[in-house]
């Protein structure tokens, strides 16, 4: 079920922002110590990434009603979730290049002369690639993670709305 934010039609903007702005981003990272500290939990991060978009669709948005700092968090915003986007990209990718390599292993032991079988070497690089990537990408999702907390994100982001 979608979470409702409280948005308050005889509120302006700015001031919907800074209702809806805070539970957001408090919803997107209340997903972070477990993604950061448990890397094969993919639907725990696939679900930071969904608060993420909203969070990230909600402040393009708002964008309008505030300054530069407030754009500037939304585009570290941006970054995060397209990281966090090619790594579940990867997670979906992985798993159906490791079932056709299976699929062509199979095919091969059913054939007797060397001619008709289908070369892996190609796949099997492929599929190295691809988790040598989702570490990459997952590495650099735990940076700025990591960055946020100690420059504490979520108040500049607050402060970014408060300031005129």
């Amino acid at each position: 079920m979608a979470r409702r934010w409280g948005i308050k039609p005889n509120k302006s903007l700015r001031e919907n922002a800074r209702l809806v702005v805070p539970l957001m981003i408090d919803d997107f990272l209340s997903h972070r110590e477990r993604v950061i500290n448990h890397p094969r939990l993919k639907l725990e991060l696939h679900r930071m990434r969904l608060a993420g978009k909203t969070l990230r669709y909600a402040m393009e948005v708002f964008e309008v009603a505030f300054k530069d700092d407030f754009s500037a968090c939304l585009e570290e915003v941006k970054h995060l979730i397209e990281t966090m986007g090619n790594i579940h990209d990867c997670d979906v990718n992985i798993p159906w290049l490791q079932g056709q390599l299976r699929e062509v292993r199979l095919y091969n032991k059913g054939r007797e002369d060397p001619a008709d079988k289908i070369a892996t070497g190609a796949l099997v690089r492929l599929i190295r690639d691809r988790q040598s990537l989702r570490r990459r990408l997952f590495d650099e999702m735990v940076s700025i993670l990591r960055q946020w907390m100690r420059d504490d994100f979520s108040a500049r982001l607050l402060r970014s709305m408060i300031s005129d």
